[in-house]
């Protein structure tokens, strides 16, 4: 058994540098997803600070706030592709550091920054700048509409819009909601500075949109009685304006789901010619695939290969009755939970065995087209909404992504809470495109389903297992080290690769990996403890060694401690962006967010390093001051100092060169230069 800790190998015919940019893009598209969020609360509070120039309303601590927050979006944003709001968010800062703001020149740079994520890994991300739009209901590139007067509220939604992949547009004013023209999938309307006079006009827009367009209501006035007026206009949902957020959007997000229209897959078997041209009929004009089968066998191949989104089955048949397959498909860990109707005459008798087997409806074959529609399409809606809002991963039956990442999170306050350690391991099949290609989805998703059900049977109690990637899974152990933890995974996984996986010709052995990190030893938040764990998934394939490894983590507290890199960065989205390309190279690296602690980690001799990455923003003591320490101390004898920084000014150079440093590169930078540059550098010989 190899347990390696590796993404599957990359195409043989691809050069090594070739493999790196594209294994680089693919974690910078990865990376931005993680710390977007993040990059948006920092554009929110530059945009708040901004409206609180242009009011003249001044405060020097929430200026220095927002000058800090858009020099870290100055180096970050570039790095990740969106030049334009890399120059943007420096100009902002530049303005911000003025003793006298201009206010002007300030709005123009924050709307140029919000504009510029329109480029980018992500453009489904995008939000759309309120200032620009139409103001005649012309049809916008965006999924929500925001309309509202109050500047904050439009900044709270969007920013968790487009946390979750929706693209916003805002107005100050309400637009006619009627208009043909107006294509958005949801609106969101503020109705706190509507008044009564005309709310009228506004229960109209609302009956006019509903039918094609999910409509949310904020209010102050959540009654009864507004409630009631509302919701008989069409609203999709009336929510009090104080609400969450968070909420809010989650709630919109289902409510798009509600009415916007995907395409379905309904499977049939033991259905009369007559009964299938009456599905033909009613399901002609709707986004469905009929598929038709002749036997329980193809039904079922055919519910593995591709799934189903309703399954319509005849209640006789000659080798199974509809409620036996219902049956079947209730007991399936993967279908239990699939709208299954069965259909028959107008006997009592089949009407209950049908019910006693699990379906969710039993309808008459003689029912007239209109209702067959109507039934069939209200127990589509109903699963396709139960299945957004479903925990479970459809293909393992493990919890998905979203449930894991939220109990994960929740496990790892609960350690820290009560000072116990947590381990994070990462498992994941190897090879795992390379067997779905050559051998199929079905074995695929079989290899899969085993090692779900292995590590969720293994991990109990306390412990978690759930979905994680394509191609594997996250556990979490509570009050593991991550030594402890690799013994526990290696057992589990030694048993999955030796008892193998039986599918439908033959029984398979595949080998699976492992990385793990630990907290607090790692890091405090999971997503630090993701990126110990990935780092390790890479080192781990040249190891070639039946374990599980740690992530290449080095104890700061210990006396002697030798690295590679150490990286000196408090904006955790650069840090993940570097520590990444440090691991391509397999380069051993070590951070500090803080600069005192870096200063005092390497000027005391504690943590020895080839080379100093050093940004120039840091809390406690800045860059400067740091290499000043290293200096003093004789370190620059056997540590070069590369130093970092969003701004590039002549003097800034010299005084970097003058306290020692050997390089400087300006954010944001491109990793192939950084990596080049260390590459120039002696690494590894550390004494």
């Amino acid at each position: 058994m190899t347990i390696s800790l590796s993404d599957p190998s990359p195409d043989l015919g691809m050069t090594a540098t070739e493999v790196d940019d594209v294994a680089l893009e693919s974690a910078l598209a990865r990376l931005w997803r993680r710390h977007r969020q993040i990059s948006l609360d920092r554009i929110s509070l530059i945009e708040s600070t901004t409206a609180d120039v242009l009011r003249s309303v001044v405060d020097d601590n929430a200026t220095s706030q927002a000058a800090s927050a858009a020099h870290k979006l100055a180096g970050s944003l570039g790095t990740f592709g969106f030049d334009e709001g890399s120059r943007a968010a420096l100009e902002a800062e530049h303005l911000l550091r003025e003793s006298v703001i201009d206010g002007r020149l300030l709005a123009e740079a924050v709307v140029a920054l919000r504009a510029s994520l329109n480029d980018g890994f992500e453009t489904s991300t995008t939000v759309t700048d309120r200032a620009s739009d139409p103001e005649d209901g012309s049809s916008p590139d965006a999924d929500v509409l925001v309309v509202s007067l109050d500047p904050d509220l439009i900044a709270r939604l969007t920013v968790q819009a487009v946390a979750i992949g929706m693209s916003v547009a805002s107005r100050a004013t309400t637009p006619i909601l009627g208009d043909s023209n107006t294509h958005y999938s949801a609106i969101i309307v503020d109705e706190g500075p509507i008044t009564t006079r005309i709310r009228s006009d506004l229960l109209a827009s609302i009956a006019m949109m509903a039918t094609k367009t999910a409509v949310v209501v904020l209010t102050d006035r959540d009654t009864f009685e507004d409630r009631a007026e509302f919701t008989r206009a069409g609203a999709a949902g009336v929510i009090f304006r104080s609400e969450a957020p968070g909420e809010i959007v989650s709630f919109v997000a289902e409510s798009m789901a509600k009415v916007q229209s995907t395409p379905s897959v309904v499977l049939s078997f033991n259905v009369s010619a007559g009964l299938e041209d009456a599905l033909h009929r009613v399901l002609a004009d709707s986004d469905c695939h009929l598929d038709i089968r002749s036997s329980g066998i193809e039904l079922w191949d055919a519910l593995e290969e591709q799934g189903a989104d309703l399954v319509v089955l005849g209640f006789a048949g000659s080798q199974l009755s509809g409620p036996e397959l219902c049956r079947m498909i209730r007991a399936h860990p993967r279908w239990h939970r699939l709208p299954v109707v069965v259909m028959g005459g107008r006997s009592q008798t089949q009407l209950d065995q049908s019910y006693a087997a699990g379906a969710d409806d039993y309808l008459n074959i003689g029912i007239s087209s209109h209702d067959l529609g109507v039934r069939l399409q209200h127990l589509l809606r109903a699963w396709k909404l139960a299945e957004s809002r479903n925990d479970r991963d459809p293909v393992t039956g493990t919890w998905n992504r979203t449930a894991t990442d939220r109990s994960l999170n929740r496990m790892l306050r609960l350690a820290s809470g009560n000072k116990k350690p947590f381990a994070l391991a990462l498992v994941t099949v190897d090879h795992f495109d390379q067997i779905r290609a050559a051998e199929g989805t079905a074995v695929a998703d079989a290899i899969l389903r085993r090692l779900g059900a292995g590590l969720v049977g293994f991990f109990k109690g306390d412990d978690i297992a759930g979905r994680w990637t394509n191609d594997g899974f996250a556990v979490g152990i509570y009050g593991a080290s991550d030594e402890e933890a690799s013994v526990r995974i290696a057992d589990v996984l030694g048993a999955l690769a030796d008892e193998g996986t039986s599918t439908t010709s033959d029984l398979t052995h595949h080998t699976f990996s492992a990385g793990i990190a630990s907290a607090p030893a790692d890091g405090s938040r999971l997503a630090s403890l993701e990126r110990i764990c990935e780092t390790a998934l890479r080192k781990a394939s040249l190891a070639e060694k039946d374990v599980v490894m740690s992530g290449e983590r080095l104890d700061r507290h210990s006396s002697d401690v030798s690295t590679d890199v150490v990286v000196v960065e408090d904006d955790d989205a650069m840090a993940d962006v570097i520590e990444h390309a440090l691991g391509l190279r397999q380069y051993q690296f070590m951070r500090f967010s803080d600069g005192a602690d870096a200063a005092t980690a390497l000027g005391q001799g504690h943590v020895r390093a080839s080379v100093v990455l050093l940004d120039v923003g840091l809390p406690s003591l800045d860059g400067f001051g740091v290499l000043r320490v290293l200096r003093n101390q004789g370190i620059l004898h056997e540590t070069r100092v590369i130093m970092l920084t969003a701004r590039s000014s002549e003097e800034e150079i010299l005084r970097a060169i003058d306290l020692g440093a050997t390089g400087h590169i300006t954010k944001p930078f491109s990793i192939p230069v950084l990596l080049a540059r260390l590459a120039q550098t002696q690494i590894g010989n550390v004494a």
